[in-house]
This record gives C-alpha cells, structure tokens and sequence, in this order.
C-alpha cells in the first residue's frame, strides 16, 4: 500500500473513532495492583445508550507468563436508588493471536447516553454521573520480585473498537508500594482514549 493510500486509511479510521456511538471512558482507577489487595475502578458512558453490556479484561506480559492471577470480579453500581452488585468469574482465555488474557462479561450492565456537563456542572449532574456509573472491584494474585505492567481494557458489547477505554496499570507483590513510591499520585496517569 503506498503512503498516501495509508494516510488516507489512518484519516478515516480517526474519523470514525470522533463519531458518536456507544463508547466507554475510565471515570477513575486505581494506581498500581499490589499482591492480595483490592484494585478499584469505576467506567461511565461516554457515547450513545446500549443495553447490551460491557467486557472488562486485564492482559499483558504478567498474565501471558501466569505470573498474574486473577478469580473473582465485583461489579457495583445503583439503579433507582437501591445498591446492586454483580460478582463474575475472570475467565483467562486465549485469543486468536496466541495471547492470554483475562476477561468478564457484563451482559447486565447498562448504558445510559453521555450527555456533556454543563460549563458550570451542579449537585444535580454530579449525583446523576455518579449514579451512571458501574464501579470494579478484583484482588490481584503477583508473586513475583520485579513489578510489572498490565493493560485494563473496558468496551461495550455494542462496539468493541470504536467505543473501548484502556489505562496501563503497574502491578506489584510490594505491600508496601505506596510508602517506597511516595511521589505516586504526583506521577500522571498514562490513559489512551
């Protein structure tokens, strides 16, 4: 394919990433995955509604070697006032490209449309985000000496591609991580949207 025939591709394919559709985004996340400890994080909608459910997975170099080890996933949210929770299996599966990961379905997760908050965003917008949004829960397995990184992916059923949120996490078996990595929360998330 010739350079500008790629170039054209690329533009389309940013094009069609700007477009509205079911999306998700990372509202917040935890720092770092430390050995037996619970890791957090919550998704919102950042597109159009779907009822179709979301797929959380967590993949990398940690997870193809077994060196990270993942049961259990809790999914929190509240629906008309009353506090919901779902608990899944992670299931580590292998995808068609040989790698491991380990992935949840959703299917109960619902989307509501993203609509933008206003200049100045009131108690109001403020409660209703909150209440839109699912939050995670997973306690990690890593046993080994060097710290690692591992890649939290969120998508919805509806789009997969187009609509996916993705942050690089670290993950340790230092229980003792934030006291030896006092500059922490100083350090700026690497998120890819």
């Amino acid at each position: 394919m010739k350079l500008n025939q790629k170039l054209a591709l690329a533009k389309k394919q940013m094009d069609m990433m700007k477009k509205r559709g079911v999306k998700v985004k990372i509202g917040t996340c935890g720092k770092v995955l430390i050995d037996g400890l619970p890791f957090s994080f919550s998704v919102t909608s950042a597109g159009d509604a779907s009822q179709k459910g979301i797929v959380v997975s967590f993949s990398g170099e940690p997870v193809e070697k077994g060196d990270l080890t993942l049961g259990t996933i809790e999914m929190r949210f509240t629906r008309d006032g009353r506090a919901h929770s779902t608990t899944k299996k992670l299931a580590r599966i292998v995808k068609s490209d040989g790698k491991h990961i380990y992935q949840a379905k959703f299917t109960d997760a619902v989307l509501e449309e993203y609509r933008p908050p206003k200049k100045k965003a009131d108690s109001a917008a403020f409660l209703a985000d909150i209440a839109s949004a699912y939050s995670f829960r997973v306690i990690p397995e890593y046993k080994a000496a060097e710290d690692a990184e591992i890649m939290l992916t969120v998508y919805p059923i509806a789009d997969p591609l187009a609509g996916l949120a993705v942050e690089w996490r670290s993950c340790t078996s230092d229980k003792d991580w934030f006291e030896h990595n006092p500059d922490a929360f100083k350090a700026a998330s690497r998120r890819i949207r």
